[in-house]
């Protein structure tokens, strides 16, 4: 058996509920693959199908029309059948993240994005998380579907992640890309051992609302005159 490990603590396998629990919200509609009856299907999707136990994951339609190829929704001993478009049953909250999706953990610190391998049923929703530079070699990690959010390319390229020096000082400047702070601005100092991000009150990290405050920030940090305002 391959060994995972899980982000955030451990998952307890349980019986399979009549339905899943949520996921996140999607990165953006995905092409239609399949219409039966007024339901679109898409690859990816995880489904129950009558008349078979457990989840199965959409993998692609075909062969041949109102048919659909699926593998059971799990970790190990993956099942791969094919069945018709007329048993699928979709789920009433099923996760909204799947294979291939680009995610982060929806916390405002996090910088960098893994891609969706697997999505599976472990007692809650999890995914499967690779590198998306490690051409799959890399080791894989698990975190649960409701502390990821789905990201784009585009979205990792455009956040700010900009180096700052003075004097003996090393720091960055991070723009969030999910949760509430996303497009907001902290500041990372490096010049001591045991440094992190610049609080101006206490131990609550300040948030900037534009790069320019941001920069000010940094400069209060390494002597500027007077502390500047923060995002709430």
């Amino acid at each position: 058996m391959r060994g995972w490990a899980l982000m955030g603590g451990p998952v307890t396998s349980t019986a399979e509920p009549t339905t899943g629990a949520g996921g996140c919200s999607p990165a953006g509609p995905r092409a239609p693959e399949a219409v039966l009856a007024g339901e679109v299907f898409s690859a990816g999707e995880i489904v129950n199908v009558e008349g078979r136990t457990g989840y199965w994951e959409l993998m692609k339609p075909g062969p041949g029309p109102g048919v659909w190829t699926v593998e059971s929704a799990r970790l190990e001993n993956r099942v791969s059948a094919r069945v018709a478009a007329s048993a699928l049953q979709r789920l009433a909250d099923a996760p909204r993240i799947r294979r291939g999706d680009l995610v982060m953990q929806r916390f405002p610190e996090q910088e960098r994005a893994s891609v969706v391998g697997a999505v599976a049923w472990l007692g809650q929703w999890v995914a499967v998380k690779e590198d998306p530079h490690s051409g799959g070699s890399g080791p894989a990690m698990m975190d649960a579907v409701d502390r990821l959010e789905v990201v784009t390319a585009e979205q990792l390229a455009a956040a700010v992640r900009l180096e700052v020096s003075h004097g003996g000082h090393q720091g960055r400047i991070v723009q969030a890309v999910v949760s509430a702070r996303a497009g907001q601005f902290r500041v990372v100092c490096r010049c001591a051992p045991g440094a992190g991000e610049i609080c101006r009150d206490g131990r609550a990290v300040t948030w900037c609302s534009t790069l320019e405050s941001a920069r000010e920030l940094w400069d209060w940090h390494v002597g500027g005159p007077d502390p500047i305002d923060s995002a709430a």
